[in-house]
């Protein structure tokens, strides 16, 4: 006879194997999910009897059958719970409200001022525009299952969980013991492109694919590789500091405090570095990154010939760094977001490939695919939310009290 916990445990294996089951193949008739899980037909109908009690399920209509009733279509319930994403940018944040089938409910964006990066700021600047979207969604913070936040620097996951990023000076920072005194809501952080990784591979560009490199371009740049289907960490989370492997050596001062990293010259200040090295009067240089990056791909676009230099400039040191993250990964695909990436990537795709192909073996580019994030410039946001999404669909013990196991 089996112990009581033991038959506990096996009915939340059984009720969380049927939700992300749900969750990620649905909808579908509860003879689908026995014959996708393996779980016998009445293992399946227990357990959804529970899920329909809890109010996580609806039913999505009839499929009819041969010689026998029609099948109900079960799903999500997409307002059982809500998810709020965080794109903690360096020049602004930006939260969006997602119901369950992650469709976007509300927005809010606030810019950060120049060279303001305290901890402290961003936390009330969150708090604040939390508030504003629940205020215009009507919703009440009980409903929202969670807040996750995408960040720049290296997310350290042991306790306290903390966030370093020396290009800010910063020491590391128990970045989620504040989010949670603010907000007052379960909270989940992690490094941007790890955020944006989980969004693409899951739901975009990437759904499908086992090896994959997803890069992010903003203010820095960073990257997250999925390797058999799995982000990879690394030894302390910080794979992915991809902006700062050298470029050329003795090259352009870094805000690392290094020279020559693949940021100096990629990122949004390094684009417009380059822009003043071809022409310091140029009338392309904006009020600020975003501006100056979209003259720049609307002058590339009608043959400007400066901003055709500064693009494949751009291109060039972008598609050997690239090449290096094929020659050491070998993925099969390479994804390309972040604001700035979004904005110059289309422009740039072309002269890329020819610089990857150029740079990294042969081999290595063989079955190689390169494009851009499906999810644009929400992807960091999205993957955020992901992040709640994750230990959601794992019954983490923050989400247990709300589903009777």
């Amino acid at each position: 006879m089996k112990s009581p916990r033991r038959t506990v445990d096996l009915r939340q294996v059984n009720y969380q194997t049927l939700l992300r089951t749900l969750y990620f193949n649905g909808p579908m008739t509860r003879l689908d999910l026995s014959e996708q899980t393996g779980l016998s037909p009445a293992t399946v109908t227990n357990v959804i009897s529970q899920m329909f009690e809890d109010g996580i399920l609806v039913e999505k209509g009839l499929e009819e059958s041969l010689g026998g009733r029609p099948r109900t279509i079960l799903d999500i319930h997409p307002e059982y719970g809500y998810l709020v994403g965080v794109d903690w940018g360096e020049t602004h944040v930006q939260l969006e409200l997602f119901n369950l089938a992650r469709q976007k409910l509300a927005t809010a964006r606030q810019a950060m001022p120049p060279g303001e990066n305290s901890p402290a700021a961003y936390v009330q600047t969150i708090a604040e525009r939390l508030e504003a979207l629940l205020t215009a969604s009507g919703l009440r913070r009980e409903q929202i299952l969670g807040v996750g936040v995408g960040v720049p620097g290296v997310v350290e996951h042991h306790r306290p969980v903390s966030v370093a990023a020396p290009m800010w000076n910063w020491e590391p920072i128990p970045l989620l013991e504040m989010l949670e005194e603010a907000l007052h809501l379960p909270v989940y952080v992690d490094n941007g492109a790890k955020a944006m990784a989980l969004a693409e591979s899951w739901f975009g560009a990437g759904r499908g694919v086992q090896d994959m490199a997803v890069i992010l371009i903003g203010t820095g740049i960073g990257a997250a590789i999925i390797t058999k289907g799995t982000l990879y960490r690394g030894a302390t989370n910080s794979a992915g500091e991809w902006g700062h492997t050298k470029i050329e050596l003795e090259g352009r001062a870094c805000r690392c405090g290094s020279r020559g990293c693949l940021e100096a010259y990629a990122g949004a200040p390094g684009i417009l570095t380059t822009l003043t090295e071809i022409d310091p009067a140029s009338p392309l240089h904006g009020e600020d990154q975003f501006d100056t990056l979209t003259r720049l791909v609307q002058a590339y676009k009608a043959g400007d010939g400066v901003a055709r230099q500064v693009l494949q400039r751009t291109a060039h040191m972008l598609g050997a760094g690239m090449a290096n993250l094929v020659n050491l990964f070998n993925p099969e695909l390479i994804v390309i977001g972040g604001w700035a990436g979004m904005l110059i990537g289309e422009a740039i795709l072309g002269d890329l490939v020819e610089f990857v192909k150029r740079y990294a073996l042969p081999p290595s580019t063989a079955s190689l695919r390169i494009g851009l994030c499906q999810f644009g410039q929400d992807a960091i946001c999205l993957g955020a939310a992901c992040l709640v999404l994750e230990e959601f669909l794992s019954l983490n013990k923050k989400f247990t009290r709300q589903i009777h196991l």
